[in-house]
């Protein structure tokens, strides 16, 4: 009924100890058997009726962590596209052909056509505005 060892071991030692302690409310001796594996059944039931109320709460937290991860992302991804969008162009551009699309610098200087040099330092200044806009608390938002 459980389908583990343990803990059906342990059904039994507890089913046995309430068997024994409650035998006074059993009328026929000759039905121990059938009376204790009764109990064994009823504590099988309780526990696996906690295990999946245990299982129903978990999996809410675990549904509520997740609602609350998504809504954390949603609020870093708008903030990071807000960030974005208050670089000029010339920022902008190469920092998300560099980080979106995994161009090179040699790559984003030649789209843009830029000396490698100068996409280094668009970069950089990207890089250091984009820092600047998401550490401060209403500069993103």
């Amino acid at each position: 009924m459980l389908c583990n060892r343990e803990d059906a071991e342990d059904i039994t030692q507890q089913a046995f100890l309430k068997g024994f302690s409650d035998t006074k409310q059993l009328r026929d001796i000759s039905k121990f058997g059938a009376w204790i594996t009764q109990i064994a059944k009823h504590m099988c039931m309780d526990l696996l009726r906690r295990r999946k109320l245990n299982k129903i709460a978990l999996k809410r937290v675990a549904v509520d962590e997740v609602k609350n991860e998504a809504a954390n992302d949603d609020n870093k991804y708008s903030r990071l596209q807000s960030a974005l969008m208050q670089l000029k162009e010339e920022y902008r551009l190469p920092l998300m052909l560099y980080y979106f699309d995994g161009k090179s610098t040699k790559n984003i200087a030649e789209s843009l056509e830029i000396t490698v040099d100068l996409a280094h330092t668009h970069l950089s200044r990207a890089r250091k505005k984009m820092r600047q806009l998401l550490s401060t608390e209403g500069g993103a938002q």
